[in-house]
């Protein structure tokens, strides 16, 4: 029979695991790593890039944002206990020098929660009360645990039964109707007759206040907003979100909405509280992030997309089975969401069963295609965030990428994502696209050929391709020796020495720190030997 040729094009891939592979879609495929997929086709990713200068200890928690004079501010915390600002000038501690503050108690694991009120930072670490920097500070400030102490002065606690007051979680809520608001959820209390008090399903809420400033007070009056409530959850709160004017803070299992109500200045609260969904929660502190108008989230459920009144599943049939079963069960309160806008798509950092103590992988969801991405290494990641793109001592504001600390590291390095042809410390990028059960449009009893494949790629360097094959899509796959192609080149094609067989699979691999490729398409020159007669 006449060869016969046959195009695979990678538009729109999808890295769709949990599905067998006789049954992908022709836009899915079942296996890879450090690979992007786009409307287009196949990509290596870029690599990371050390930003500025190393930091004293070992990184915990990463945020960022302008501040006074539109600076731009790195502010991380370190497992010692220690708070650093890294910006153009350097790096300055800004560790609170109250006399309260316990800095002793931090670990890799300890639950860190950040928000910016313009140019103002409000920190809660789950062991002090919540912390703040002001524009112009050089140093946080902790809020007051001293029920006693005179009004409208940062007060925290106002119980006096109670020597100490922590939070699970503080989140910033600008109110359609009053103002700003910080919502802190999850509290825990050290009392007078040395015992401590757990309320796992109290919210409460501060006084209202301005952009760029933070609440006098936490402490509920006639005249104020402030005030504190139990919420209808299972289990403790774990962490919040606003979203279309309203407020919900999630537990592991439920969500419940607050909303803004009429302010009367009297007892009556604020906020209105009802539950919105049993079922769907957070699986630890971080795991949401905002994207335009909807949030995206992760549970012990799936990965879910919110866009304030329902949500709906985006892992299931697709990465999910996948994702909870490389999730490793001791590091699993480490996972953390960032929304990288510039290439729209929700970032998944988590640890997988190989990870000594932090998260070594990032498996995205491009949310302009509808498509997930394998999983990329990353270098021990803490906490990310999105920022402008830097080169050595600047920014480009006119750029976006993430940037994320790296934890477990002595003089820790802030990483940033999508930068260059290596991994950090010059390391090769290993990639690979995998395919089983290529279909051919012909009838599955029939028997091809393939002879040989050529791929339509740019980049730079070579890509390897083997090529594989089955008689039946439940057969072990038996694969031909690796071709080496270079990418420019006059002679694009890989031979094949295959032998007959029904079903087809492929896997291009690279291993380079100066070379990347982009492949649209791949086309077989086959030969049906066999048909259905």
């Amino acid at each position: 029979m006449a060869v016969k040729p046959v195009k695979t094009p990678f538009t729109n891939m999808s890295f769709t695991p949990d599905i067998p592979s006789a049954a992908l879609g022709a836009n899915e495929y079942n296996s890879g790593y450090n690979i992007e997929t786009d409307i287009r086709g196949i990509n290596s990713v870029a690599g990371d890039d050390e930003i500025l200068n190393s930091i004293q200890g070992n990184v915990i928690f990463t945020t960022a944002g302008f501040r006074n004079n539109d600076i731009y501010w790195f502010v991380v915390a370190t497992r010692e206990g220690h708070w650093y600002a890294q910006t153009t000038s350097g790096i300055s501690n800004v560790t609170p020098t109250a006399n309260t503050y316990v800095s002793t108690s931090y670990t890799d694991s300890t639950a860190i929660t950040d928000s910016w009120s313009g140019t103002t930072l409000i920190i809660n670490d789950n062991v002090n009360p919540p912390m703040y920097l002001n524009s112009t500070d050089t140093e946080f400030h902790l809020y007051s645990n001293d029920a006693n102490a005179a009004p409208n002065s940062y007060n925290w606690n106002y119980n006096p039964n109670y020597t100490a007051l922590r939070a699970g979680f503080v989140r910033l809520y600008a109110t359609p109707n009053v103002g700003s608001l910080l919502i802190a959820g999850n509290l825990q209390a050290d009392t007078t007759a040395n015992t401590v008090v757990n309320m796992p399903t109290t919210v409460r809420w501060s006084q209202n206040f301005g952009t760029n400033f933070v609440p006098l007070s936490w402490v509920p009056t006639l005249t104020n907003t402030a005030n504190e409530l139990e919420v209808p959850v299972r289990g403790p709160v774990i962490d919040g979100f606003p979203i279309g004017g309203n407020f919900f803070v999630c537990s592991y299992w439920d969500t419940v909405i607050f909303s803004p109500i009429a302010y009367t200045t009297t007892t009556a609260p604020i906020l209105g509280v009802r539950l919105v969904n049993q079922g769907r929660g957070l699986l630890n502190e971080n795991c949401w992030a905002n994207a335009d108008d909807v949030v995206y989230g992760l549970d012990a459920r799936d990965i879910w997309v919110f866009n304030g009144g329902n949500f709906k599943s985006l892992g299931n049939q697709r990465v999910k089975n996948y994702f909870y079963k490389n999730l490793n069960p001791t590091y699993a309160n480490l996972t953390f969401l960032v929304n990288n806008t510039e290439k729209n798509q929700l970032e998944i950092y988590y640890p997988d069963l190989t990870s000594t103590g932090h998260c070594n992988k990032m498996l995205a969801y491009r949310y302009d295609l509808d498509v997930f991405q394998p999983p990329r290494d990353v270098s021990a990641a803490v906490h990310g965030v999105e920022t402008p793109i830097w080169s050595g001592n600047t920014y480009n504001p006119a750029t976006r990428t993430v940037v994320y600390g790296q934890g477990s590291t002595p003089n820790s390095q802030l990483i940033q994502k999508d930068i260059g042809t290596s991994f950090i410390n010059s390391a090769p990028i290993p990639t690979l696209f995998e395919r089983d059960n290529i279909s051919f449009g012909q009838p599955y009893s029939n028997k091809v050929q393939v002879h040989r494949i050529l791929p339509e790629v740019v980049g730079t360097g070579t890509v390897n391709i083997t090529v594989g094959g089955a008689d039946s899509v439940g057969a072990n796959i038996t694969y031909r020796p690796t071709v080496e192609m270079a990418i420019d080149t006059n002679n694009p094609w890989v031979q094949i020495d295959q032998n007959d067989q029904r079903v087809v699979s492929v896997k291009i691999e690279t291993n380079s720190n100066v070379n990347s490729y982009t492949m649209t398409a791949i086309n077989w020159q086959n030969t049906i030997i066999e048909d259905d007669r």
